[in-house]
C-alpha cells in the first residue's frame, strides 16, 4: 500500500509540474499593466510589442504577472504564447513514460519476486528478461530529455 501511495504522489507532483508559468510574447505595440484583472483597473505600467513576460496565474481573459514593483494583470488578447504546441505535448510524453516506469518498477521488484519462489524453473529467466525490458521506458526517457536539452541549447 505503501508503494501505491509513492506512485501516487509521483503522479501528483508531475501532474502539478505541467501546471507551472507560460511564456507569452506582447504582440500589440503597446500594453498596459494593471493593478488588477479589469480595464477600469489603475494602470501601473507598460508593455511594448515583443516583451516576454512570465504568467503566474491564468483569471479568464487576464493573465497575472510578475513585474519590477510586485505583480500586475495583462489582457491575454495581445499576447502569443511563446511556447509551442509542440512543447505541452513533449511534457506528457515526458511526463505518461516517468509513470509508466514507476509502474514497471513497482511490478518488477515487488511482485515477480513473489512468483520466484515457485518451483518453476523458468521463473528466474522470465523475471531479468522482464527486468531487462522494464528499463526500456528509463532509457528512452533519458535519451529523450538528453535531446529537449539539446534543443533548447540550440534556441
Amino acid at each position: 500500500m505503501k508503494y501505491i501511495k509513492f506512485i501516487v504522489f509521483l503522479y501528483i507532483v508531475f501532474i502539478t509540474h505541467t501546471v507551472s508559468a507560460s511564456n507569452y510574447i506582447v504582440n500589440a505595440s503597446s500594453l498596459n499593466i494593471r493593478s488588477c484583472a479589469g480595464i477600469h483597473c489603475q494602470i501601473i505600467g507598460k508593455l511594448t510589442k515583443g516583451n516576454i513576460i512570465d504568467a503566474i496565474q491564468e483569471h479568464g481573459e487576464w493573465i497575472e504577472i510578475k513585474t519590477e514593483s510586485g505583480m500586475g494583470y495583462v489582457t491575454k488578447k495581445y499576447l502569443k504564447e511563446e511556447n509551442p504546441p509542440i512543447r505541452k505535448t513533449v511534457n506528457i510524453i515526458i511526463y505518461a513514460t516517468i509513470i509508466i516506469t514507476a509502474i514497471y518498477i513497482f511490478l518488477l521488484i515487488y511482485m515477480l519476486p513473489s512468483k520466484l519462489a515457485s518451483n518453476n524453473k523458468n521463473a528466474r529467466k522470465v523475471y531479468v528478461v522482464n527486468l531487462f525490458f522494464g528499463w526500456l521506458p528509463v532509457i528512452w526517457l533519458i535519451l529523450l530529455l538528453a535531446a529537449l536539452v539539446g534543443e533548447s541549447d540550440e534556441s
